[in-house]
């Protein structure tokens, strides 16, 4: 028997945790296999409750992390997949108390401490709005005063006495030209004299008649692509594998060159294991891979939030076909393992992923 150095409570020897305050007892003994003892034992079980939370089959993924936690109150894996059901439903309040439980479970965690820090930034945009812009009020148009009324009555006046003048003398001269028949007639113009107009000769060249200029054509219309970088047909791709994983943002590309095809996702929160991460690329490379059935394979990414708000690369992997076994979704660790041993692979290695 030992002591908890948190609560004191007695501790049998072969006990993982403190039955009384969750602590491990690798934290007492220096174990490092009892560290990662819990996540080993109920790794299918936290496989079985990601793969329903990816399918929206929300209220049995919680069931699920409630049945681990109970057994194993400070794992970090099930505390992350609640953090993450909560938000995937958009209960962010719910989500964030996960959260903070989580980061002072493992304060080390910069993983943990980033998804902690979007989702309060988040939480705070909804729930302080920015204020409404107030418009300077309008101030009634001042009346001109009677003087001004009394200028421009002045003016109008005045505009139609000089018309009227000017259409009295224009009668008149039209009037006066109209009396002397001899001048109109010496005011005429010459006849044209046929002999002297030019004769076309036979050797004569007459052009033909120039046809109308034809406007420029109107440059395309642009793509209807909702995706910004995406064309039309990738993003019908990645709306029809993003509705089989439940709304899950997808990105995809063509290269023409080498004729293959390129889906990324973002993990949006989550413990980050190769277990994990290899679970996700797997499920994705299947779901791709089921919508399009002519592809011989395809290329994963998954990336990360940082701090900083913007997404790293995480995990690289080329999924030929014939690799993705039809049970890919219950794979073990020790399974997934093997098969990606088999595979194209690129780990990012500052993420030091066990």
């Amino acid at each position: 028997m030992s002591i908890c150095p948190r609560c004191f409570s007695e501790i049998p020897e072969k006990s993982i945790y403190c039955m009384e305050c969750g602590a491990r007892i690798s934290e007492v003994k220096g174990d490092t296999l009892a560290l990662e003892g819990s996540d080993i034992e109920v790794y299918p079980e936290i496989a079985r409750a990601n793969l329903r939370r990816m399918q929206g089959n929300y209220e049995e993924a919680v069931s699920v992390c409630r049945q681990i936690l109970g057994r194993f109150p400070s794992n970090e894996t099930a505390h992350a997949l609640m953090g993450d059901i909560y938000a995937d439903q958009g209960k962010l309040g719910d989500a964030i108390q996960w959260y903070e439980m989580l980061v002072e479970l493992a304060p080390d965690n910069a993983v943990y401490s980033a998804k902690l820090f979007n989702l309060r930034a988040l939480y705070a945009s909804q729930i302080a709005p920015p204020p409404p812009v107030e418009l300077p009020e309008e101030k009634p148009a001042k009346a001109p005063s009677p003087r001004v009324w009394a200028y421009v009555v002045g003016g109008v006046l005045t505009l139609i006495l000089v018309v009227s003048a000017f259409l009295a003398g224009a009668r008149l001269s039209a009037s006066q030209g109209a009396s002397s028949p001899s001048q109109v007639a010496s005011t005429a113009p010459p006849a044209l004299n046929p002999a002297n107009q030019p004769q076309d000769t036979p050797n004569r060249v007459i052009p033909p008649p120039t046809s109308p200029s034809e406007e420029p054509a109107s440059p395309p219309a642009p793509p209807r692509g909702g995706f910004t970088g995406m064309s039309q047909p990738e993003e019908q791709v990645a709306r029809a594998v993003s509705q089989r994983l439940n709304g899950l943002p997808i990105w995809c590309s063509y290269d023409p060159v080498n004729q293959t095809w390129q889906v990324r996702s973002s993990i949006r929160a989550g413990v980050l294991t190769r277990e994990r991460l290899m679970q996700d690329a797997l499920a994705l490379a299947g779901t791709f891979l089921t919508q399009m059935p002519n592809e011989p394979s395809v290329s994963v990414a998954l990336l990360l939030p940082s701090t900083n708000g913007e997404e790293i690369l995480a995990l690289s992997v080329q999924v030929p076909r014939q690799a993705v076994p039809q049970n890919y979704l219950q794979l073990g660790a020790e399974e997934l393992n093997a098969l990606f041993q088999t595979l194209k692979v690129w780990w990012n290695p500052s993420l030091n992923l066990q």
